[in-house]
């Protein structure tokens, strides 16, 4: 048989063949023609497909599957130290091991609890979004499970790691306070970022779970202080391990902050108010250098270092101590006899007085048909403006305050600090009060009463001051008339020691008072430590001029005979009188301001004037400053 026949006998009927099928049969050869075409178009859509994303989207494919393979991860840059005014170490940073996840490569969530827990770690300690995150798989950013992890989870998780894909160990730094709760209310502290600070964010240099200063100089100087992040690709194998890294980007390091304070100063002054609830706060007259600032009870900002626990948090804002508070920028007291000073000045600048106009004081004070005691029951006798502020006489002040008028101590009061924020902490301080006829129709809606003017010049009433602008105030007198705007930070520095930026003192304004005047009230506070009457006879050195007022602040109201010496110790603590003792020296040439504040003290201020003392000896005698009282500086005083 010819080739030709015997092939076409293999390769089947003819096309002519399926015209001999009867017609009866065309439903038949429609239904072979339709799967034919089905056929075709399906291979041609296959075709067009393979097509699309071999060609079309081949190097979106192509870019996906080396992501699979190619991770990014952030490098945290190394955050500026604190430092004190010498160099002392106040913050820095410490290596830690933090356990990661990347959410794409974990187990399933049973099996992911069962193997944490064996790490001693629950998922549940993670706060709701975090863990959303973590078991939803989709996050491309790797998680933080958990911070900081003692030495014996890191060894027990490298020996088992092959046990747990999609996590790892990651060297961290994280934030230490070698000094513990010094200076806890000025340094501030570390806190993960909020989401309202992660959206508001425009360099998208955070994580979610990025740590950043949330209260203090390390909110303040968050900028500066955080550098800048770097970044590492790295190739990962199927479970998320890293193998090797193929390029880095370093991560750029914050600068230090190298600040006012003298760190010896600021533990004597912590020592000194340990057992006290209240406020120290020290400047240099000078140019507003804040040298110490303690607030207690503190905190200790090495808590939140690595991600404060919720039950944590709340232990320390319900704390009825209230902690967290810095009371000297957000406490807010009545000034007591310490406006007496501005009382004076105001009278002096107005010719109410002169330094010589006398008074006689008997215990009290009658306007209307109240009588206004003394804190003397006896009296004090006829003073003048010397004895009147050595011996804190009340009824001396309750005369000239009433003659001055309050809207003129209002004047006085804000033109030396008193009653506005100083401008250290923007968004924390509290500005105080400072009250006029004008605030009370428009707060209160209520005429200003002459009797309430007797309780402003002795700074009582409705004025309340912060320490730090009690201190202002003190540095004013001190230093001629001139208001500096307080600061904590000299300059910022490279980590090669490079000053980036210095700080200027800045000088709010100088006060339009009569230099004769400021001597006046200067001699007088003299006088409220050397004199043999004066109040504050405790904080008398031996070889320094220290000038000073005391105050004692009413949180109640006495009885008509007063309550007797023994009144105070019968009193609930909160309700028991405030002690103030401002000090300042030499009195000669000012270096330091001192302001002691203790709430609920139930004595007065001349109690705790040995405080200021010690404080003024151990920075005077530190820095060889020269104070001691030569003839002619006595003479001048007197």
């Amino acid at each position: 048989m010819p080739p030709s026949k015997r092939l076409a006998e293999r390769s089947g009927p003819p096309a002519s063949y399926l015209r001999l099928i009867p017609a009866h049969d065309d439903a038949l050869r429609w239904r072979l023609q339709a799967v034919a075409g089905v056929i075709l178009i399906s291979f041609c859509l296959l075709l067009t497909r393979v097509w699309h994303l071999q060609v079309m989207r081949g190097h979106d494919f192509l870019r996906l599957s080396e992501q699979n393979r190619l991770r990014h991860h952030r490098v945290p840059s190394l955050r500026g130290k604190l430092l004190d005014r010498d160099g002392h170490i106040l913050a820095t940073n410490r290596p830690a091991y933090s356990l990661i996840a990347m959410p794409e490569d974990l187990q399933p969530e049973k099996e992911l609890r069962a193997a944490l827990q064996k790490l001693n770690i629950s998922l549940d300690h993670l706060d709701i979004a975090t863990r959303r995150t973590l078991l939803s798989k989709t996050s491309p950013q790797p998680v933080i499970v958990q911070p900081d992890m003692p030495r014996d989870q890191v060894a027990y998780f490298v020996e088992h790691r092959m046990d747990y894909p999609g996590l790892d160990l990651d060297i961290t730094p994280l934030r230490s306070y070698p000094h513990g709760l010094l200076a806890a209310h000025l340094l501030g502290y570390m806190g993960q970022i909020s989401e309202t600070q992660l959206q508001r964010q425009s360099d998208r240099q955070y994580d979610a779970d990025a740590l950043v200063g949330q209260y203090g100089l390390e909110r303040q100087y968050e900028s500066v202080l955080r550098g800048i992040s770097g970044i590492r690709r790295v190739e990962v194998d199927t479970f998320g391990r890293e193998t090797q890294q193929l390029a880095i980007n370093p991560p750029i390091p914050g600068v230090n902050l190298v600040l006012t304070l003298d760190l010896a100063l600021q533990q004597t002054a912590e020592q000194l108010l340990e057992t006290h609830t209240g406020s120290i706060v020290a400047l240099d007259p000078r140019n507003g250098e804040i040298l110490a600032s303690v607030s207690n009870p503190a905190f200790d900002p090495n808590l939140f270092a690595a991600h404060l626990s919720s039950s944590a948090w709340t232990q320390l804002t319900t704390d009825s101590q209230h902690p967290l508070h810095n009371r000297v920028i957000q406490g807010q007291y009545p000034p007591g006899s310490i406006f007496k000073i501005i009382t004076a000045i105001a009278a002096l600048e107005d010719g109410v007085i002169t330094p010589r106009t006398t008074m006689c004081c008997h215990g009290h004070y009658t306007y209307g048909r109240r009588t206004y005691r003394d804190w003397k029951h006896a009296g004090h006798g006829c003073v003048d403006l010397y004895q009147a502020l050595v011996q804190s006489c009340d009824v001396y002040f309750y005369h000239v305050g009433q003659e001055v008028g309050v809207d003129r101590l209002s004047y006085y009061a804000r033109a030396f600090g008193l009653g506005q924020a100083t401008g250290i902490a923007p968004g924390t301080e509290k500005p105080g009060l400072i009250p006029s006829k004008q605030w009370k129709r428009q707060i209160r809606g209520e005429p200003w009463y002459g009797g309430e003017t007797l309780s402003v010049a002795i700074g009582q009433g409705y004025t309340l001051t912060t320490p730090l602008q009690v201190a202002n105030l003190m540095a004013t007198v001190a230093n001629g008339g001139t208001l500096y705007r307080p600061y904590a930070v000299r300059w910022q520095e490279r980590l090669d020691g490079a000053i980036l930026h210095e700080t200027t003192p800045e000088v709010v304004h100088r006060l339009a008072v009569k230099p004769s005047h400021l001597q006046e009230v200067k001699k007088s506070l003299w006088g409220v430590i050397h004199d043999a009457k004066g109040t504050g006879r405790q904080a008398r050195h031996e070889r320094i001029a220290i000038a000073g007022k005391t105050a004692t602040v009413q949180v109640v109201s006495l009885p008509k005979d007063g309550g007797g010496p023994n009144f105070q110790a019968h009193l609930p603590a909160h309700q028991r009188d405030h002690a103030w003792f401002a000090a300042f020296a030499p009195v000669d040439n000012p270096r330091i301001v001192v302001v002691v504040m203790i709430e609920h003290a139930g004595k007065g201020g001349s109690h705790f004037a040995y405080i200021a003392k010690t404080l003024v000896q151990t920075y005077l005698e530190r820095h060889l400053v020269s104070a001691h009282i030569s003839h002619r500086q006595t003479q001048a005083m007197n």
